[in-house]
């Protein structure tokens, strides 16, 4: 087996069985564990049939689970594991419970199964695969299943891994559940772990707000129980708190409240441990995006000899224009960004590089200045061909950035230009990343969309850029829309990305006047995705009757709920599809992440606003059409979900 001859192996251990040796299980073991490892589940299930005499051991059962999980066409993919499921409950069907670890192989892996794809393309046909929230659910039941007919009491692990999932709810993060599950953890007298201490600290940390001080709260725990921690000095309530996931799950929290102290502190920890990694670089530039300096331009006052002469809102356009072009407006050379402090429009007048000292940013333009020092150290750190600072890095952060430029990690640092500079500048380093990184860049649905929603909350001195750039990038977005639309797999566009799209194109199109610009791409989006594509044939399909304004009574075929998740009580598992007895989850079921891009009054509430100004009649009854057209079709949709009528004033999700 170290020679990877499996075949001689099999072969060695058949002879010894036939010429009437016992081999030890340990040897039998080995091979099933390759061909577990391997995924090679019609190879494991042979050689269990030939070797194996009696009832498989508790090991034998867990390598059987985890062949099914390693499956290629469930690992590379990522897909909802219906076959290990299905193994798992006929062992319990047998009288033969799978050990602990099969269950949390299992849930592991139904916390990994990716979203559901929804382009319409793939929405109209029948066998949709199920997506992350029907899994995120069914791993929840699976656990309160496990606890009913196998192990009533979870271990440190499992523990972990449910407080860890609370993390990532469909919804929101659900820290109230995660510490039910920690209490009742404790009381059962088992012992945290790291992993443990890790997994509520994230829940919390994700939860922001309040729970930010819970989170804290258990790190100091974690210190102190566990002795780690890099530093002593200048953390204050986290001196001593060290650990990358720990250092993760804080800057997740600091960046939900705004803490840029605590977040640049955390930070240096890491750059001084080597610890950093691109997911903490990521909630360090949405730290700095979310902050709020002290200082701002209109509420200061200029004095000359201890007389008030002026505010500086007053002054803001002599200032500018004696500091940069006479020719310029000063409204444009001012940079006006979100909280009303000036941002210049480029950063190359700082002669040095910001000093990173204990005081935070108190202007935007630090800020952008911090945020901006920083992605050159990582260009710098990574790529030596990339352009880089000349300047010594602080003390502070005198260690390497080491990390990956990812899609997510561009568009955290761009976000810091859309909430701290001006819309000129923003656009001016986005084009600079862009045509700098092209090749990995261009891709990213994301990038184009928080960019066009920037377009749509520019002021009114920014409109004339905000409509000039918004065309440009909706041009490259519907290359990537057409690609989903068409079936794409290799594509980050989802559904609520299109929504998000098309509504900030259209709210930039109706703030610059261009009304009809609006319409006719509100109509090109009812074109691509009608109402009727809420109501695409599915398994186990209900006709239901629907009634359009456009279109005669007609039947439709509806999304039925899956056998693997339906909530029907039962008292065994002998039906032709197992599926757990116990569930946390209600008869509703899972949000259903299939839904095509659809419409609401949200969208076009800007649009109908300056219709209704202009009074255009016409276009105003289109566009409640439109709104109600989408409402009902979702209604009808739910109906044949939950199997029951909505009532008529009840919102629909």
């Amino acid at each position: 087996m170290r020679d990877g001859d499996l075949s001689s192996a099999e072969s060695a251990i058949r002879t010894a069985q036939l010429s009437g040796v016992t081999l030890p299980e340990d040897i039998v073991n080995i091979v099933l564990g390759y061909h577990a490892l391997h995924g090679n589940t019609e190879g494991f299930e042979g050689f269990m049939a030939n070797i194996l005499t009696g009832k498989p051991s508790e090991t034998q059962r867990d390598l059987h689970i985890k062949s099914y999980l390693r499956d290629p066409a469930v690992f590379a993919s990522r897909a909802f594991p219906t076959r290990a499921i299905d193994l798992l409950h006929k062992y319990e069907a047998s009288g033969l419970h799978a050990p602990m670890k099969s269950y949390s192989r299992i849930i592991t892996s139904l916390f990994s199964v990716r979203p559901s794809p929804s382009p319409p393309s793939i929405c109209s046909t029948p066998d949709i695969q199920l997506g992350r929230l029907a899994a995120n659910s069914q791993a929840w039941d699976l656990f309160a299943h496990m606890r009913y007919v196998a192990h009533p009491t979870p271990d440190a692990h499992l523990y972990a891994l449910m407080i860890r999932a609370c993390a990532s709810a469909p919804s929101s993060s659900e820290p109230e559940r995660a510490l039910d599950l920690w209490t009742e953890m404790l009381d059962a007298g088992i012992v945290p772990t790291e992993g443990t201490y890790d997994a509520v600290i994230r829940v919390c940390a994700k939860a922001g707000g309040e729970w930010v001080s819970e989170a804290i709260r258990f790190a100091r725990q974690m210190r102190d129980r566990f002795g780690r921690g890099s530093s002593q000095v200048g953390g204050g309530d986290l001196e001593g708190v060290g650990g990358s996931r720990t250092w993760t799950a804080l800057l997740d929290g600091c960046k939900r409240v705004g803490d840029l102290g605590r977040a640049r502190w955390i930070l240096a920890e890491a750059v001084r441990a080597d610890g950093l990694t691109d997911e903490m670089m990521q909630h360090m530039f949405h730290a700095y995006a979310a902050y709020r300096p002290p200082f701002k331009r209109g509420a200061t006052r200029i004095v000359n000899n201890g007389a008030v002469v002026a505010s500086a809102s007053n002054q803001e356009g002599s200032l500018a224009t004696a500091t940069e072009c006479p020719s310029d407006p000063p409204q444009k050379s001012a940079g006006v960004s979100s909280d009303s402090g000036a941002v210049p429009k480029d950063l190359a007048h700082m002669a040095t590089m910001p000093s990173f000292s204990h005081l935070p940013p108190q202007s935007p333009s630090e800020v952008v200045a911090e945020a901006t020092a920083l992605f050159d150290r990582i260009l710098q750190d990574t790529s030596p061909t990339s352009r880089s600072s000349s300047n010594t890095p602080p003390d502070p952060l005198a260690g390497r950035f080491n990390v990956r430029l990812t899609p997510r990690l561009f568009n955290a640092y761009t976000s810091v230009y859309y909430s701290h500079a001006s819309l000129e500048s923003a656009r001016d380093e986005f084009e600079k990343l862009f045509s700098s990184f092209s090749v990995d860049l261009m891709g990213d649905s994301r990038a184009y969309v928080d960019a066009l929603e920037r377009c749509a909350l520019s002021r009114s001195h920014e409109r004339d850029i905000a409509g000039t750039w918004a065309d440009e990038l909706w041009t490259r977005w519907e290359e990537l829309e057409r690609e989903w639309a068409n079936g794409a797999t290799e594509t980050t566009v989802t559904a609520r990305l299109v929504e998000r799209a098309h509504t900030a194109v259209r709210r930039v199109h109706s703030l610059n006047g261009d009304v009809d610009r609006a319409i006719t791409l509100l109509r090109t989006f009812m074109s691509r995705y009608p109402p009727t594509a809420l109501l695409p044939p599915a398994r186990n399909a209900s006709s239901v009757d629907v009634d359009t304004p456009s279109m005669k009574k007609r039947t439709i075929t509806l999304f039925a709920k899956p056998p693997i998740l339906s909530t029907r009580t039962v008292l065994n598992n002998s039906s032709a599809t197992p599926r757990p007895l116990v569930r946390l989850t209600s008869a509703i079921g899972p949000p259903d992440e299939r839904v095509p891009p659809l419409l609401s009054f949200a969208d076009v509430e800007l649009l109908h606003a300056r219709l209704v100004e202009q009074g255009r009649g016409k276009e105003v009854g289109f566009l409640k059409w439109a709104c109600k057209a989408y409402e009902g079709a979702l209604r009808t949709r739910r109906e044949a979900v939950l199997g029951a009528r909505v009532p008529a004033g009840e919102d629909v999700p």
